[in-house]
């Protein structure tokens, strides 16, 4: 759980986390050397409960090798993610390991979350309301996946052992890094979706802005085309989708003659691979906006 927000959410997560209904646990709280008083409130949690391990960061390194750390000092059957921000409901873990035994051809499992504001406050909306899954939820998600990420990060719970080194998140990514693992684990393991609301995620001024934004921009062409050199046999219509999304972003990037360039490659790919009339439809609205931007002078990136 990588802790680089203020002491009083930490202390709320760590809360949720321990007053599972599903006691026997572990709890792993890496700090990614945070600059509050963080340290001081995971020592006092680790004095009230065995249960909770601390790993401090002298540096900070990210989300990716925060979980990475945490991953591999676990030792349970069974692992999850909270962020410092977010919450679990009560009956988060329970609810969820005993999906996986009643299912032991799925290897992860995922659920929607209620968004929450900076205070903890409901905001009437779900998850799924911005990132709905696909029609077919669980099984096989690679495909859909590669397309977007729908998985809310503090629902997961995934099976230690069968996915083992997979488990493992790139450390190179630091943000969107949890799209990528995704597709990644989907490659070889299939997913079981729990439509009920297990965690509160909470959005906040820190989650916005411009600066973040482009951010964002940047690791989702960086997650796109390290996916499209990982799997050489994806399929055109997903490829399509790729290459729109690079371009997409590029063009937000500034860079509009490039990103003109994968729009149209997108759109080639998916014609050819028979994506669907409402994804050709996008990418060619894309394009002509985008071509039409172009004598206009934008900022590099």
């Amino acid at each position: 759980m990588p802790c680089y927000n203020h002491g009083r959410f930490v202390r709320e997560s760590a809360a949720a986390v321990l007053g599972q209904t599903f006691a026997d646990l572990e709890l792993i709280i890496v700090d990614d050397a945070s600059s509050d008083d963080s340290v001081k409130v995971l020592r006092g949690l680790a004095r009230d409960d065995a249960r909770v391990k601390i790993i401090v960061h002298p540096q900070n390194r990210g989300p990716s090798a925060s979980r990475n750390d945490g991953l591999r000092a676990a030792t349970g059957e069974f692992v999850a993610f909270c962020d410092a921000d977010d919450l679990w409901k009560p009956e988060k873990l329970a609810r969820q390991i005993r999906l996986l035994e009643e299912h032991p051809d799925c290897d992860m499992t995922y659920s929607d979350s209620e968004i929450v504001d900076e205070e903890g406050r409901l905001t009437g909306r779900l998850f799924s309301d911005d990132f709905p899954p696909p029609p077919i939820p669980s099984g096989n998600l690679f495909e859909s996946l590669c397309a977007r990420n729908f998985i809310n990060t503090q629902t997961v719970l995934a099976r230690r052992l069968a996915l083992g080194e997979r488990l493992l998140f790139d450390e190179k990514i630091r943000v969107v890094e949890d799209w990528l693992q995704w597709i990644r684990i989907s490659r070889h393991h299939r997913f079981l979706y729990d439509p009920g609301a297990l965690a509160l995620y909470r959005v906040h001024s820190m989650s916005t802005g411009p600066l973040q934004r482009r951010r964002y921009s940047r690791s989702r062409c960086r997650v796109a085309i390290r996916t499209l050199h990982a799997y050489s046999d994806i399929p055109l219509k997903v490829q399509g989708q790729f290459f729109y999304l690079i371009g997409r972003e590029l063009c937000y990037l500034g860079r509009g003659r490039q990103g003109r360039r994968f729009i149209l490659k997108g759109l080639s790919s998916g014609w050819a691979g028979r994506l669907p009339v409402r994804g050709l439809a996008r990418m060619s609205a894309r394009l002509i906006l985008e071509w039409t931007r172009g004598s206009i002078p934008r900022r590099r990136s």
